[in-house]
């Protein structure tokens, strides 16, 4: 019985503040579908036209716009972080690989041909094949690539 009291309690909770009753999909998955609530989340200006000479060609490899949404926040989030790490190359090679297995469980394996190859030529644009600590620059540089990726994948 308390159990149902903490639900419903929660439900009022949640009412009060977004307005609904929540469904079982905002439960389990509260990663937004639409641009514009991408857009909400992801304070991104336009990257150089550089930057886009370098992640457009990914991001028009992505059709659906379900899937541009959660490449736009993984990557964003990616970006975000990456200053933080104190790290080589192989361990954030394995970190953006293993957290992508993670948040897209399956669902992107095989669906777009070439992708995961484009993914890894940014990061090799930057940090190169040899493994090596990462530099601030190269942080700083991959922030403004990913930055840029997520922008492409969200741009109208």
């Amino acid at each position: 019985m308390k159990v149902v009291k903490i639900a419903v309690a929660l439900g009022l909770l949640w009412f009060v503040f977004y307005g609904s009753i929540p469904s079982s999909v905002d439960i389990i998955n509260p990663v937004p579908t639409k641009i514009d609530e991408a857009l909400e989340i992801i304070k991104v200006s336009k990257p150089s036209d550089n930057i886009l000479s370098q992640v457009k060609p990914i991001a028009d490899l992505v059709t659906d716009i379900d899937d541009k949404v959660k490449l736009a926040l993984f990557n964003y989030e990616f970006s975000e972080r990456v200053l933080k790490y104190e790290t080589d190359v192989q361990q954030i090679n394995d970190v953006y690989t293993m957290s992508a297995e993670l948040f897209f469980e399956k669902a992107m394996n095989g669906k777009y041909s070439g992708l995961a190859d484009k993914i890894k030529m940014l990061f090799v644009s930057i940090l190169s094949d040899e493994n090596h600590t990462v530099s601030t620059d190269e942080k700083q540089k991959l922030r403004d690539l990913f930055n840029g990726l997520s922008w492409a994948m969200l741009e109208k």
